[in-house]
């Protein structure tokens, strides 16, 4: 049952007694394989008692994320026999009695139905808002170690974590970076929950993917070409520090329950889906809808490593009407050809010198961006999406081109309605 942890995560979180453990930082520093895969099947194997809880935005999220990433950690550990899995709704449990729980933020009164929750874990924790953040510590009733763990990247520096957490004076700083900047530290917060004054002990972990042993070179490479494209990107996903904002493509943006506004996809006459293709990056598939100068989008479908044979399938499982017209990335027309014989009214993006910033500009012409809360990728990158800088810091009129797939299909869209006549549709 030996398995190796990355060292920052090994030393400072196992034995830790904090109430609220924050793990962010870069891409691929290997938080979310150990809290997934490492240390909540540890826990249930070793605490007497354990009640925990897995949160995502979405429920529908948690099935290929964090559910996966337990599952995996599990096998890896070659204790499968040990464990017991419930599909609906997604449930695991170990013969000695633990549970662990999935939930979505999209489902409030389920999780506030929970009893006996002595861990949390957020995964994509730059979806919470500080309201949520407090109602999670109420729910941390449970017998024994009482922790709400939060992973996520540093995009949004106006997150409530920044000035609570990064900006403010540690208590103790128990490991520095390189450069002197603080990596490990201790907090105290002073709170009022539910009638009583409260002082939380809070344990902070900003990481890169220098801490894992695990990540590909290619990985690597990706991620710190960025130094040569945008310095708020590798900032973010090379450093692991919260990026100061200036060049975002998009200000237009807003994250919106559209189904709570009484807004549904069948419901608009101008729709469709826009696709860019990928397989080591992001395949990604968005359902939109353009009314009165405002970009509505729906649904995603945003995968790693899948075929496009598998592509369609979850296409097929969501029931996307092969009616509507579905504007693909034109690079790789033996893809879309698969989409037509699979019946799907697909066709190729008009490209042409100057197109990727006409595009932009049809996107900026919007009065809103409506990404409705189960998009949290095309949300993620709408936020991190910038403008190339140049060597004396000056933005650009190109967009930076890494991380960036939901957006390249958003950016498609706009053929859906700008050329929907002169292509038949």
């Amino acid at each position: 049952m030996n398995q190796y942890i990355n060292d920052v995560y090994y030393y400072h979180v196992l034995e830790t007694k904090a109430r609220a453990i924050v793990l962010y930082g870069g891409r691929d520093s290997g938080k979310s394989y150990f809290v997934g895969g490492q240390y909540v099947p540890l826990m249930m194997m070793k605490e007497p008692y354990f009640r925990g809880a897995c949160i995502r935005k979405t429920y529908a999220s948690l099935k290929d994320s964090v559910y996966a990433e337990v599952l995996d950690g599990i096998s890896t550990f070659g204790v499968d026999d040990e464990f017991r899995l419930i599909k609906s709704p997604l449930e695991i449990s170990h013969t000695n009695g633990n549970k662990l729980l999935f939930r979505g933020l999209d489902s409030p009164t389920k999780i506030k139905s929970l009893k006996g929750l002595n861990m949390i874990w957020v995964e994509e924790a730059e979806d919470l808002t500080e309201k949520e953040f407090w109602d999670l510590m109420i729910l941390l009733r449970g017998e024994g170690h009482q922790r709400l763990i939060l992973t996520f990247n540093p995009i949004d520096e106006d997150h409530f974590t920044n000035a609570m957490l990064v900006e403010s004076m540690p208590t103790k700083v128990l490991e520095t970076f390189p450069d002197g900047e603080k990596k490990v530290w201790e907090k105290k917060i002073e709170v009022e929950i539910e009638g009583k004054q409260e002082v939380i002990d809070v344990l902070v972990i900003r990481s890169t993917f220098d801490d894992n042993a695990f990540i590909p070179p290619i990985r690597k490479a990706v991620i710190e070409q960025l130094k040569y494209s945008d310095p708020f990107l590798y900032d973010v996903y090379r450093k692991g520090k919260f990026g100061t904002k200036g060049g975002r493509i998009l200000t237009n943006v807003q994250l919106v329950d559209l189904l709570e506004k009484g807004l549904e996809f069948k419901n608009f006459d101008n729709k469709g889906y826009a696709q860019d293709f990928g397989f080591n990056h992001a395949n990604a598939l968005l359902s939109v809808a353009e009314k009165d100068n405002s970009l509505y989008m729906f649904s995603e479908i945003y995968d790693y490593e899948k075929d496009t044979s598998e592509h369609i399938q979850e296409a097929d499982k969501q029931m996307l009407d092969k009616r509507l017209p579905m504007v693909c990335d034109s690079a790789e027309p033996d893809r879309i050809k698969m989409w037509k014989k699979a019946g799907y009214n697909a066709k190729g993006v008009k490209k042409y010198a100057g197109s990727v910033n006409a595009q932009i500009d049809k996107l900026k012409q919007y009065d809103n961006i409506y990404i409705d809360v189960s998009c949290v990728n095309t949300w993620k990158e709408s936020k991190a999406w910038n403008w190339k800088q140049d060597k004396s810091g000056k933005f650009t009129d190109e967009p930076v081109t890494v991380f960036d797939d939901a957006m390249a299909a958003l950016r498609y869209s706009t053929d859906l309605f700008y050329i929907n006549s002169k292509w038949g549709w």
